[in-house]
């Protein structure tokens, strides 16, 4: 349970505005396409995965999730040798983040809305696995604290931010069929 002061940080609010924004666009965005009758799978999946983030802000799924594997390792007493692995997985977190947005940039070079969109959306969910993961030293920084805010929530706002963009330049696209802003 998550007591009421919990619930109204700074950091949690902030997150859940910047992903309930990212997410409402994303949902408008499929919705137009559905109607006109245009492929929406991609809309439909990144409002899936923004939606998650949502939930995941307001109630902490991300460290339930550690909190389990952090258990299991306590019971079986290798909890101490984490390290080695966390950073393990967090290197290879960074690559196939470099080649999946690298991968998206070539796929959507002629929607950039959508490439834009993705490339937040995945960024996010990259920045959800490195929290989930919970590396000492990549939680001294995204745990630091910037006026009343962590760093987390200034990353998960540029992150939305990046994908609401990619939806905009999508709306705005001649291909898109929408009327320009």
């Amino acid at each position: 349970m998550i007591a009421g002061h919990d619930w109204f940080s700074p950091t949690r609010v902030t997150g859940l505005i910047a992903y309930t924004v990212s997410f409402s666009a994303c949902a408008l965005r499929w919705f137009a396409s559905r109607r006109r009758g245009d492929a929406s799978g991609i809309w439909l999946l990144l409002s899936g995965l923004q939606l998650g983030l949502v939930v995941d802000v307001a109630f902490d799924l991300r460290w339930n999730l550690h909190a389990f594997w952090m258990a299991r390792a306590m019971a079986r007493d290798v909890y101490s040798e984490r390290r080695s692995p966390q950073l393990l997985a967090l290197a290879v977190l960074a690559g196939l983040l470099i080649l999946g947005c690298a991968a998206i940039q070539r796929r959507f070079r002629r929607r950039r809305g959508v490439a834009v969109a993705m490339t937040g959306t995945m960024l996010s969910v990259g920045l959800w696995c490195c929290e989930t993961l919970s590396y000492h030293y990549m939680d001294l920084v995204l745990y630091r604290t910037v006026g009343a805010l962590m760093v987390v929530s200034l990353l998960w706002v540029g992150l939305a931010v990046t994908t609401l963009i990619g939806v905009l330049l999508e709306q705005r696209s001649p291909r898109s069929g929408l009327r320009r802003v």
